[in-house]
């Protein structure tokens, strides 16, 4: 299983090209379906699977706390998750420290004021080939389970026009 979702990553990486309709973003097209993950939450809480996000605009994030960028990140995204519809959008933060105990990661984010779950990708449920490139990264995911495209870098997220973009996004 892990070494098919490799191969569908490697497949959809090498086809990415910028979205035209929000160049304000920087996203880069990806018209696949996800590959299969599971998350595990850091609080010990329920897995997360792409299959329970079907039906909601989802913001796929990876970051990790030795990442700088990513610090002033989680913040920003908890205030856009604050001001999003939650019935039609989820922002999903996924940490991807490999040698950080769980509630280390957890105290992290709460330490920085964000109260949104906390994921885990260290359990082997989600491929690296989603941050390979580097951090932070950043995905689209339609309700219907595909992509719409990857972020790559830091953006700022708690500017009103990135909310904007991303609802216009959601509702083409």
């Amino acid at each position: 299983m892990r070494a098919l979702t490799a191969v569908a990553l490697a497949l959809w990486l090498a086809g990415a090209s910028t979205v035209q309709a929000e160049d304000s973003l920087g996203v880069e097209a990806l018209a696949d379906a996800v590959p299969p993950f599971a998350l595990v939450a850091a609080d010990g809480g329920p897995a997360l699977a792409n299959g329970d996000l079907l039906g909601r605009f989802v913001l796929l994030h990876f970051w990790a706390t030795w990442c700088t960028p990513c610090k002033d990140e989680l913040p920003a995204l908890a205030r856009l998750a604050a001001r999003l519809d939650a019935a039609r959008f989820i922002v999903v933060l996924v940490a991807i420290d490999a040698n950080t105990p769980s509630a280390e990661v957890l105290a992290f984010a709460r330490s920085l004021g964000v109260r949104l779950p906390i994921y885990l990708a260290s359990s082997g449920g989600v491929s690296d080939s989603f941050w390979g490139w580097g951090l932070p990264v950043s995905y689209l995911i339609d309700g219907r389970g595909h992509f719409i495209g990857r972020l790559r870098g830091p953006r700022a997220w708690a500017e009103p026009g990135v909310q904007a973009a991303l609802i216009r996004l959601a509702d083409p």
